[in-house]
């Protein structure tokens, strides 16, 4: 596709959103996530209201911990892969380019600057 924001980095965003934005929803209402996982795994189990209620309120909080940590995760997968082209570049550079980039650095660090209009 496009060599700036690699098809890698692409998919891992999507990956790592569509998860951020599924543990959010599991935190802002868990009790439908908790009905819905104890209608297919645990139905024989006797419901307990003081049992769900706890449930839910870890629900809550593991879920904005876990979706904070994939927003995280999906924020550097992101710059990772807009500065992708960049550090290449860097990275193909010879000690030759280096030293003649740094010769211009200390060049331009060394001349005086300019007024910004002298009123």
């Amino acid at each position: 596709m496009d060599e700036r924001f690699p098809l890698q980095y692409q998919i891992a965003c999507i990956v790592l959103t569509a998860l951020f934005v599924w543990c959010f929803s599991v935190s802002r209402e868990p009790r439908q996530w908790r009905r819905l996982f104890q209608s297919v795994f645990a139905r024989n189990e006797p419901v307990s209201v003081n049992k769900n209620k706890v449930i839910d309120e870890k629900l809550k909080s593991y879920g904005i911990s876990v979706a904070m940590i994939f927003l995280v995760a999906d924020v550097a997968c992101f710059v990772a892969g807009v500065t992708y082209r960049d550090r290449m570049e860097a990275k193909e550079k010879s000690a030759e380019d280096w030293s003649r980039i740094n010769e211009v650095n200390k060049i331009q660090g060394a001349a005086p600057a300019r007024s910004g209009g002298g009123y």
